[in-house]
């Protein structure tokens, strides 16, 4: 992603609009044709069966006697705007040229607010599209501003894309770029993402050969870095884990492997590498790399899938990002293949969620206390169905959050909506619930702004959507 192609297509969208994009600098209204590059034979390939439907978390445990039953929530029908899949619509000639009218994008559709339950989450507004074509994204706070990352495919080519919404609800797109090597089957897992107001955005992607690039997007008086590449032979099938530290952005991947294995990038403020570390544990392999969200120092952990017990082992960064001693967190039942992990801290503790598989190596999700004391495992999913599950995680003082798919009927190929729940100290709070109105929402993700506001980004049929939740405090 160069700075010019970057620049310039901000710079159109900012001159037509009259907006200011904060996180890019604006030079001339001039045009900047992304240059395409036909994808090339890829050296890392995963079967398809591999990724869609390998099963997910380990055998369901009792769930615990403190959570209180979940409400019937009637899911969430979006607002069908055509103006909003007009302006999102993609012109290879122009790629934000549509927005000059796009006046539906900066009103939000609102419907009526429910009223947010004991240690629960309600809807705060109805889901929205931020991105006209299928895909997978990622989301992070910016402030109260949320950063919203995907890749998506349109005819022969895979796009990386990233979207801003203001606190008010405006979308603003930062960049769109063609992915040099088509990815060459359909992506499970998204680009990895950080943001912050005083750092910038971090944007960690893959494209179809195993090269893994990081793009970091500066503010508004600086632009963009160049497109630094930090590695060939990952593995696409886990999303890289970006958080920062005090010099700069932390980049975690897993390397494709056997067994698999997990570095840690470290970065300066300008983006250029500082150094590399392996972080997989002495004697075992690591997987599945993910921050825990409210760890403060950062906190990573990883997945050693094996046919029995596995377990899940933690690393300490200090202030600048160097990690300590991998060590065991704590053994789980049989995880998913690949695994996929998400994690949170807060007063409640350290969480850490895991697909894993369940009854009849069916998929489910699982969820372990790992910190200040190891908890039991309980189900967050239970296993009634087949195909994988994706899961992600947030973090307040008092409680954490975590979103995941959830099958809407057994079998081999289900449909799924998105499952919000909070945890706090007396255990799991009551299920949000929340469908698409294409019939199947996946991938879900999740960021926490700092007033409380939860973004929740997810798949669906015809589009990448957004809505944000309100969470009790107590």
């Amino acid at each position: 992603m160069t700075d010019r192609e970057l620049a310039g297509s901000a710079s159109r969208f900012a001159c037509r609009r009259g907006l200011q994009v904060s996180l890019l600098c604006l030079v001339a209204c001039t045009s900047a044709e992304p240059q395409r590059s036909a994808a090339s034979t890829p050296v890392l390939t995963q079967s398809a069966s591999g990724t869609r439907t390998s099963p997910a978390a380990p055998a369901p445990a009792p769930a615990p006697v403190n959570v209180e039953p979940a409400p019937a929530v009637p899911p969430v029908v979006r607002v069908t705007n055509p103006r909003v899949a007009d302006a999102l619509r993609y012109d290879p000639a122009d790629p934000l040229a549509n927005l000059e009218s796009a006046d539906s994008l900066d009103r939000p559709a609102r419907g009526k607010k429910s009223q947010v339950p004991a240690r629960g989450c309600a809807i705060e507004d109805d889901p929205r599209p931020v991105w006209s074509e299928p895909g997978i994204a990622n989301v992070a706070a910016m402030g109260q501003d949320f950063i919203v990352a995907g890749y998506t495919s349109r005819a022969q080519d895979e796009r990386l894309f990233v979207v801003r919404v203001t606190a008010g609800g405006k979308l603003e797109p930062i960049a769109t770029e063609v992915v040099a090597a088509r990815h060459p089957v359909e992506r499970v897992a998204g680009p990895g993402l950080a943001a912050d107001s005083a750092q910038g955005v971090t944007v960690a992607f893959t494209d179809g050969r195993g090269k893994l690039m990081v793009q970091h997007l500066r503010g508004a008086s600086r632009g963009a870095a160049a497109t630094l590449t930090l590695g060939e032979g990952v593995d696409t099938r886990f999303e890289p884990a970006v958080a920062y530290a005090k010099r700069g952005a932390l980049i975690a991947y897993t390397i494709g492997s056997t067994p698999m294995r997990s570095t840690l990038a470290r970065l300066d403020e300008s983006g250029a590498l500082i150094a590399t570390h392996d972080i997989t544990p002495a004697a075992m392999g690591a997987a599945a790399p993910a921050f825990v969200s409210g760890a403060s120092p950062p906190m990573l952990v990883t997945a050693d899938a094996r046919n029995g017990m596995s377990p899940i082992a933690r690393v300490s960064l200090d202030a600048e990002g160097k990690p300590g001693t991998p060590e065991v967190a704590v053994p789980v039942g049989m995880m998913s293949t690949p695994p996929e992990l998400a994690a949170a801290q807060s007063g409640a503790g350290t969480f850490v969620g895991y697909t894993g598989v369940g009854s009849a190596a069916t998929s489910a999700v699982g969820l372990v206390r790992v910190l200040p004391k190891v908890g039991t495992p309980e189900p967050l999913v239970k296993g009634t169905a087949y195909g994988a599950l994706h899961l992600d995680a947030a973090a307040s003082p008092q409680a954490v959050f975590f979103a995941v798919d959830a099958p809407l009927t057994a079998g081999k190929s289900p449909k799924h909506e998105i499952h919000v729940v909070r945890v706090d100290a007396r255990g799991s709070g009551p299920i949000l619930r929340i469908a698409a109105a294409s019939g199947d929402a996946t991938h879900a993700a999740l960021a926490r702004a700092p007033d409380g506001t939860l973004a929740l980004v997810f798949s669906a049929a015809d589009g990448v959507y957004f809505t944000k939740l309100r969470c009790a405090v107590d």
